[in-house]
């Protein structure tokens, strides 16, 4: 591609090396790709997670958006305790599409058990849920009783001799 041409300047250079590099990440997913799950007996194996050479199984996993070939995070950086922002960057090389993503925590799903203060983070539903049904299974039960007000219907359930008057 670039091996054998001279570049007149420094871009073009930096250019064709991003491409030589892209190009280099390519052909590994596509070996890897083509290996996966290859075995004399395929009985009794479970099938491994579609891996690309390159990414990490761990990590947060996005597709391109414009030709759906995995992308590798290529630098991060923490903005609130909350948000991380994130360069992604296609491993097809004929694509090349870089882009940022945020990743925000939105809600706890279980509760930490050494919890910071400072965060506030909204529990799921399910979470309140279950907290308000152990709060109410405890909770004592009484009576309610006006203090300091007369009840204001008492006259409609009790009977004075015969029908009210219209």
């Amino acid at each position: 591609m670039a091996g054998n041409f001279q570049f007149p300047d420094r871009h073009s250079q930096s250019v064709a090396a991003a491409l030589v590099a892209s190009k280099r990440l390519n052909e590994a997913a596509d070996k890897a790709r083509a290996g996966e799950g290859v075995s004399a007996q395929r009985c009794n194996q479970s099938v491994p997670a579609k891996q690309w050479k390159g990414t990490n199984k761990e990590a947060m996993r996005l597709q391109c958006p414009h030709c759906k070939h995995p992308c590798v995070i290529r630098t991060s950086e923490q903005i609130t305790v909350l948000t991380r922002q994130s360069v992604y960057c296609c491993v097809n090389a004929e694509c090349g599409h870089t882009f940022v993503a945020n990743t925000e925590i939105v809600r706890t799903l279980s509760p930490s058990a050494t919890p910071d203060p400072s965060v506030n983070l909204p529990l799921s539903t399910h979470v309140r849920r279950d907290m308000l049904r152990a709060q109410l299974d405890h909770a004592a039960s009484a009576e309610h009783v006006t203090s300091n007000t007369a009840p204001v219907t008492a006259d409609l359930f009790m009977q004075q001799g015969g029908p009210p008057p219209d």
